[in-house]
């Protein structure tokens, strides 16, 4: 999609604004800072700042208890000039968030401000960046202490009275949401996976699946609908998420500058190899991998139940880092093809594929090594893989395969979930080492097998399940799902991505609803 220029905006908007429906705004961010070009922009910006002004304003130092210490409050809660559903519900969902907690205070005495650096501070306050009639309004609060604050954005259009989407503004802009949003999802991962790898990462993040969560959680809030929009000059667009962390609150603040005019398309490095009856190609974050029927693959048959009846190739899911070298090598005594990635930052990924193909046929990136890292190049050994490293240093990657294969189940998807939908009852009980059980077709059948955990899809995390033949006889099934646990309504949202859903034969999506017990 052709991409329009920010500045075109400001040359056909026009310079007069009066409420909802008011003449269209140059866009151009006003109430965040920006100097005047001319007076033709004061006059705008005046205008602008005419259609938000503040519902609650608080700053104090107050002493929140007897013996406490003293308490500094910076509190500024705008509010949407504007008539209309959209906009009263905006300002009482403001109200909520950020000044309910603090109109206790507006009586409280002032004290005299401490000369304490330890002294706790609750800082709470806006921006609002223009795009002709549309605002977008970022809300930024800091409670003090070393996590770095939080942003939280809305956006609204005064020509209409209407909240609108991230998506929606970036249309206007000219952008492609869609390519937008997996822009966002591959700095967001690019930037967790780096800061893990610099000394974030730590052994306990295998158990409990934590290590998956928190990627999980690195691509599901990077959802453009709960991104902020930001236009600190004329011509840049930044949208602000953030990536999860092992320290404080869990959460760091990431902001991803978006180009309004389309660059020149710059040519992908390819980078492809082969090894035995496997191969793999990579172009950009586009990989697929090629396995040929030849005897090798035609045991797998025999030992592991899996059938090749031709020469496949499979697209790899699950990668989102830029990539400098790839490398096939094996794991274990038997054809275990296993391919490793080696991204800009130097850290091994990698796909391993009979581990994959024994739930089916989709084959998915497993999450980084972070201990691989600082990484130059990738160097098939025998039929094993090592790692070349900056210092000279040579790392072997099989024993870290094995190592990283064995991750616990996810918590989010541990414990006991039943599907009630179309008039019957359906369950899956799923436990941390991976033990399956399942009731079907409306508890008439029962499965027992085990799950494993594959690596992580913006849909969610993803698990490949392998049952056993039923007590009656009927043969057991396998196939793979991402599951992603929303915590406020105790759902699991199950989607399929390869096999047969086993509670709802033909549709791909379904909410399974956990366990009072759990």
């Amino acid at each position: 999609m052709k991409h329009k220029r920010l500045a075109a905006a400001v040359l056909a908007a026009a310079l007069w604004l009066t409420g909802c429906g008011g003449a269209a705004a140059p866009a151009a961010p006003a109430g965040s800072g920006a100097a005047s070009q001319s007076a033709a922009d004061t006059v705008v910006q005046t205008a602008q700042k005419d259609r938000i002004t503040e519902q609650f304003t608080l700053e104090k130092t107050i002493q929140l208890y007897e013996w406490g210490s003293a308490q500094k409050l910076t509190i500024h809660v705008p509010q949407l000039v504007c008539d209309g559903p959209d906009a009263a519900y905006l300002n009482d969902e403001l109200a909520a968030m950020y000044a309910a907690d603090f109109r206790q205070y507006e009586d409280s005495p002032e004290i005299e401000p401490q000369q304490d650096e330890w002294s706790p501070e609750i800082y709470i306050n806006w921006d609002a960046y223009w795009y002709g009639d549309c605002v977008s309004l970022v809300m930024f609060r800091y409670d003090g202490g070393s996590d770095p604050g939080y942003s939280r954005g809305w956006c609204f259009d005064f020509a209409t009275g209407k909240q609108v989407s991230v998506a929606e503004m970036l249309q206007r802009m000219g952008l492609d949401p869609d390519a937008v949003q997996q822009q966002m999802l591959r700095e967001a991962m690019q930037t967790f996976d780096r800061r893990m790898a610099q000394g974030g990462y730590y052994e306990g993040l295998l158990s409990g699946g934590n290590l998956a969560s928190m990627r999980m959680n690195t691509l599901e809030n990077n959802q453009l609908d709960d991104l902020c929009l930001l236009l600190p000059e004329q011509n840049r667009l930044v949208l602000r998420g953030g990536c999860s962390s092992p320290a404080g609150s869990g959460w760091r603040q990431l902001d991803v500058e978006i180009p309004l005019q389309a660059a020149d398309p710059q040519p992908q490095t390819v980078l492809t190899d082969t090894y035995g009856s496997a191969s793999v190609q990579l172009e950009g974050t586009q990989g697929t991998i090629t396995l040929r029927r030849t005897p090798e693959t035609a045991a797998w048959d025999t030992d592991y139940g899996i059938r090749l009846e031709q020469d496949r190739t499979y697209p790899i899911l699950g990668i989102y880092n830029e990539y400098i070298d790839l490398c096939i090598g094996e794991l274990g005594a038997s054809f275990h093809p296993v391919v490793y990635l080696l991204t800009r930052d130097g850290v091994v990924e990698y796909v391993d594929v009979l581990h994959c193909l024994m739930f089916g046929s989709a084959l998915v990136c497993q999450d980084p090594i972070y201990i691989a890292n600082q990484g130059v190049a990738l160097e098939r050994s025998g039929s094993e893989v090592n790692l070349r490293q900056e210092d000279g240093s040579v790392l072997e990657l099989a024993p870290l395969t094995a190592e990283w294969n064995a991750q616990e189940i996810p918590s989010e998807a541990v414990g006991a979930f039943n599907d009630m939908s179309d008039n019957q009852f359906d369950w899956m009980d799923v436990e941390s080492n991976g033990s399956v059980q399942m009731g079907v077709q409306d508890n008439n059948v029962f499965y027992q097998g085990y799950a494993d955990y594959l690596g992580v899809v913006p849909e969610g995390m993803v698990l490949g399940v392998s049952t056993s033949e039923t007590a009656d006889g009927m043969p057991g099934i396998t196939f793979v799902a991402a599951v992603k646990y929303d915590l406020y309504n105790e759902t699991l949202s199950f989607t399929m991505i390869d096999g047969q859903n086993p509670f709802a034969e033909g549709k791909t999506q379904l909410q399974l609803i956990r366990c009072p017990d759990y």
